[in-house]
């Protein structure tokens, strides 16, 4: 799904580059605003970045575990959004690919999301496609945000480094922003409608039900049954289990067995949602609160939950600010939106839920105490899939049933050396993972040996690294940012924060090899 006249396109872009005295061993974009210039644009911007969200968090889900990020930027290439695994995100965030940053050509060079600002077409990049070194490490797919006018107003980018390169991205990519498209079409068709109930309509998505859950473990059986137990409470829940457990299922299906399970469920995920966005999303705002904002203004999903239930996802990735702001709403029973001083009661039962240890978190202080406790009134921990091994096959061969009823593809054979392979894999992702590899069993035939291999790789070099003394920590972290930048000092020394002749001297030292 490469843009046909791709090799012109990198061409003309670099052509450009060089006129605008954009320079290869340049590291951060020329344009990073402010943070009221970037409130600014995010208000502008806000119905494009929460109808995203859902959307950007599917691709989150589907390449997890793969070290990809996705970027949302604006017309103008200014970066709105971010989400992805850690490791490479903390990356990306270190070259100051962050909210604000500007990626069109004017300002970073020849990349995805500048192609397709310039082209209005989707795109994808890898390498030495790239004009800045730093961004040869990476590959990127993006594609265009289009209005009912056809005009641009924003790119979805997909970006992992170069080696994990594939061309199904591009078509996921575009998938996503063609989504995106069609969902702006249906709330601008429906601006006008103020019927409460086309507001809480989503809460027929949420249709997973405990009998929907698989699995014979006893503790995971445990967590159902406990599960059941607290649905027709109304205190709060925290759901603790690491990525791919199945936390958002067991959020559904205790909504389903609540006695509100005919009002309101309103989701938000607090790791997917701009800081600068929260408070107004959770709170609402009043007309004139910020330029940008609505006539009439908006409720927020606090309100929209009133007399239901409010899953609030990944909340250890909450601000600071807005935890207070939280506690606050937890503790008197009601909101005030954004601009105003009127309280707006609320009756809404919360279920929090976090792939973090929340009691650590406090003791590093990134969690406020106080809200800890009034969150952990019923704790629910989910298992993860290494601890109820025993499920593997069981759940395998309903996903294999699942996806090859919905594909058409005949249905793969497990051996026992098959099995034997699965149930010694640590799966890293859990039942997510295993879903995942079951879709890739149907749709390629057979049984992937190569998937454990590769997968085992990493984990068997974090183990090999005994030395931990300062300098061998030292050394792996220079060979390792000297590796990323391809060998270019300046770039390494500017990413390390220290001079090139001091870098020189740590090279000698350590008789790293360039």
């Amino acid at each position: 799904m490469l843009n046909s006249n791709y090799k012109e396109i990198i061409k003309q872009s670099h052509q450009r580059c060089e006129k605008l005295g954009i320079q290869q061993d340049q590291i951060y974009s020329k344009k990073i605003v402010s943070d009221n210039a970037l409130q600014r644009i995010l208000n502008e911007n806000r119905d494009m970045i929460m109808t995203a969200i859902p959307y950007i968090e599917q691709i989150f889900k589907f390449t997890k575990g793969s070290d990809f990020f996705v970027l949302l930027t604006d017309s103008e290439g200014c970066i709105l959004n971010a989400l992805g695994d850690e490791n490479i995100l903390s990356e990306a965030f270190s070259l100051k690919m962050i909210p604000g940053a500007y990626m069109n050509e004017e300002n970073i060079g020849t990349n995805a999301m500048s192609c397709v600002i310039k082209t209005n077409s989707p795109i994808q990049l890898s390498g030495p496609d790239h004009f800045i070194n730093t961004y040869k490490r990476w590959t990127c797919s993006a594609a265009p945000v289009k209005d009912s006018d056809g005009n641009l107003i924003g790119v979805v980018d997909l970006t992992g480094y170069t080696e994990n390169v594939h061309p199904h991205t591009l078509g996921i990519v575009v998938s996503v922003a063609k989504a995106i498209e069609e969902m702006l079409k249906v709330i601008k068709t429906n601006k006008n409608t103020k019927n409460k109930k086309s507001i809480n309509v989503n809460s027929h998505q949420y249709k997973y039900r405990f009998e929907d859950i698989v699995g014979q473990d006893e503790n995971f059986l445990d967590a159902i049954e406990f599960a059941k137990k607290i649905s027709n409470s109304d205190s709060t829940i925290l759901l603790m289990g690491e990525s791919g457990t199945g936390k958002e299922l067991f959020a559904q299906s205790i909504y389903n067995l609540s006695p509100r399970c005919n009002e309101p469920f309103i989701v938000l995920n607090c790791g997917a949602i701009p800081r600068q966005l929260m408070e107004s999303e959770l709170f609402g705002y009043v007309e004139g609160a910020f330029t940008g904002a609505k006539k009439g203004g908006n409720p927020g999903k606090f309100e929209l939950a009133n007399g239901g239930t409010i899953h609030l996802d990944e909340i250890g990735e909450m601000p600071p600010d807005m935890q207070v702001k939280l506690l606050r709403v937890l503790e008197e029973g009601y909101v005030t939106r954004l601009g105003s001083h009127k309280i707006i009661p609320v009756d809404v039962r919360i279920i929090a839920s976090t792939n973090k240890d929340l009691g650590k978190e406090v003791e590093k202080s990134k969690f406020r105490k106080d809200l800890y406790y009034r969150l952990n009134v019923l704790p629910l921990f989910i298992p993860p899939l290494r601890e109820r091994k025993g499920d593997i096959k069981l759940l395998l061969d309903y996903f294999i049933d699942e996806i090859s009823r919905r594909t058409s593809k005949p249905k793969i054979n497990i051996t026992k050396e098959n099995l034997l392979l699965l149930e010694n894999h640590n799966w890293p992702g859990n039942v997510r993972e295993l879903r995942n590899f079951a879709e890739l069993l149907i749709n390629t035939g057979k049984f992937p040996n190569m998937y454990f291999n590769r997968m085992e790789k990493p984990m068997a070099k974090e183990h090999k690294e005994e030395s931990l003394d300062m300098e061998s920590v030292e050394k792996e972290h220079l060979i390792r940012v000297i590796r990323r930048c391809n060998g270019n000092i300046s770039q390494s020394a500017e990413l390390l924060g220290i001079r090139r002749n001091t870098l020189y001297n740590k090279i000698k030292k350590y008789n790293i090899n360039i």
